[in-house]
């Protein structure tokens, strides 16, 4: 008798309302072999700062989804024992942008944006030992066995930049917002 009254007291609950993601058709996260990465265009400049857009683009057949901030090495990262640090949404050139789920069609594209200063330790070189030359980009897509990066060819004086650069959230479109 009291399993039956148990039963009685607690509201049920339809499958449909317990389960929102199958019920609608989530958008699966992307995989890497659905992306492209590239540098949308070089350096933009504004009274000593500087960025560079990003684009991904769904080479796919799917649509899918990515959120979050993509991980970014560089090549080289170093002078004399200070490396590139990487901060989320510094800068001026790129709008702060938040997280959010971003969904990308197949034949369309997100972006990011990489902002730095370039006043910074001008006493540091101007050539090879400061120029960054590859940035390795690493999205936050499926997780898979092994990191997959996306090489992207970019120059810029590290040393110039304080050893800090800013990276905007991943958003919607080709081009990430300006500030």
């Amino acid at each position: 008798m009291a399993v039956g009254i148990l039963a009685l007291l607690s509201p049920l609950v339809p499958l449909w309302n317990a389960s929102p993601a199958l019920a609608t058709g989530a958008v699966p996260t992307c995989s890497y072999s659905q992306l492209e990465v590239a540098v949308a265009w070089g350096p933009g400049a504004a009274a000593g700062n500087n960025g560079i857009p990003f684009i991904i683009a769904n080479i796919s057949k799917s649509t899918c989804t990515l959120s979050g901030y993509p991980r970014l090495l560089f090549s080289p990262d170093r002078y004399e024992h200070q490396s590139i640090r990487v901060s989320h949404n510094v800068g001026m050139i790129f709008r702060r942008v938040n997280p959010r789920l971003v969904t990308i069609k197949p034949n369309e594209d997100a972006s990011f944006g990489l902002n730095y200063g370039d006043a910074a330790n001008q006493n540091d070189p101007s050539g090879a030992p400061c120029m960054v030359q590859n940035i390795y980009v690493t999205l936050p897509v499926r997780a898979n066995t092994f990191n997959q990066n996306f090489e992207t060819t970019v120059n810029f004086n590290f040393c110039f930049t304080n050893f800090l650069v800013g990276v905007t959230a991943i958003q919607s479109g080709p081009l990430p917002r300006e500030g």
